[in-house]
């Protein structure tokens, strides 16, 4: 039998507060998802500029979510619990995990899985919707590592899974668990749907997030057992170009106005926690919406290491095997 090896894919994130300038520089030097003219030694200069303007700031947020972000400690359970999934079902796999701006990277990955004789490569991005940003950044390194490391095997990318059943599944379970919890202001509820932004200038590319987002929320208030009012708002919103709207504390305001002082939030780009989810959601945008009256506010849970994360990953995966 062949041996597959995976890659799960992921941005990565700061381990501890000295990491944190790297880590933004890296961000805001890559191309594919800070496009700016110029070429890469612009883009390098760009991320030195935007690490050293900013860090001060990125390293107060991490030092309020305890001083770096655990999203490597999550993904490293959620390939395991896929590996063991997968293995169960009979499949031959190694599951190697590949951040994206942080280590373990994509060449800690590809020498992983070249070591443990793997035929061929799955790219299973941790991301549900496909942006070059994410998906694309991740797939064009992985082409660029195994070349110039010399490993010559098939590559297959998963480029999106936005609207797997599985994946709907699992979100929308989530969902309904911080409904059920507050069933008594569940139906009519105002939910938003926050998700990670993305510049203007990828999306008039023709780059389909928005669209497969949209889709994904969609199909999730679709499969709610209560009558929701979702809405979609974009976070994580920086730097000196222009980002796709509306802006979360937008929409944020527009329930506000219309009367809710009640809002559910589902974090519904990620499948776990990291600083998006423990600073912004939890504390910037909670204490946005007690300014404006919104006294109720609750998030659901992310999918993070909960145990059907390795079966809903196998089915995603298991097609391209």
């Amino acid at each position: 039998m062949a041996r597959t090896g995976i890659v799960l894919a992921q941005l990565g994130g700061p381990r501890d507060l000295q990491e944190v300038e790297p880590f933004v520089r890296a961000i805001f030097a890559d191309p594919d998802l800070v496009p700016i003219p110029g070429g890469p030694p612009v883009s390098r200069f760009f991320g030195w500029l935007v690490a050293k303007l900013r860090g001060p700031i990125v390293r107060r947020n991490y030092r309020l979510i305890g001083g770096g972000s655990p999203i490597l400690e999550i993904t490293d359970a959620q390939a395991r619990l896929l590996e063991d999934e997968l293995r169960l079902r009979g499949h031959d796999v190694v599951v190697a995990v590949a951040m994206r701006y942080t280590r373990p990277d994509t060449y800690d990955a590809v020498r992983i899985l070249r070591r443990a004789g793997v035929d061929r490569i799955v790219l299973l991005p941790l991301y549900p919707q496909y942006s070059t940003a994410t998906t694309g950044s991740s797939a064009h390194e992985l082409t660029r590592v195994m070349a110039e490391l010399g490993f010559e095997v098939p590559l297959t990318t998963i480029e999106a899974w936005h609207d797997h059943p599985a994946y709907l599944e699992v979100q929308t379970r989530l969902v309904t668990e911080m409904l059920e919890a507050h069933r008594e202001d569940a139906d009519g509820a105002a939910v938003l749907f926050s998700a990670h932004g993305l510049p203007e200038r990828i999306v008039a590319k023709g780059d389909p997030y928005p669209k497969q987002t949209e889709e994904t929320v969609r199909l999730v208030v679709e499969r709610l057992p209560f009558r929701v009012d979702g809405r979609i708002g974009y976070q994580s919103r920086t730097g000196p170009i222009a980002w796709i709207g509306p802006g979360t504390e937008d929409v944020l305001e527009d329930f506000a106005r219309e009367g809710h002082d009640t809002v559910f939030m589902v974090a519904i780009s990620f499948v776990s926690d990291h600083i998006e989810t423990l600073y912004e959601v939890d504390m910037l945008f909670r204490d946005a919406a007690k300014k404006i009256g919104i006294v109720n506010y609750h998030r659901s849970e992310m999918m993070n290491d909960r145990p059907e994360v390795g079966p809903m990953l196998a089915d995603i995966a298991e097609e391209y095997l």
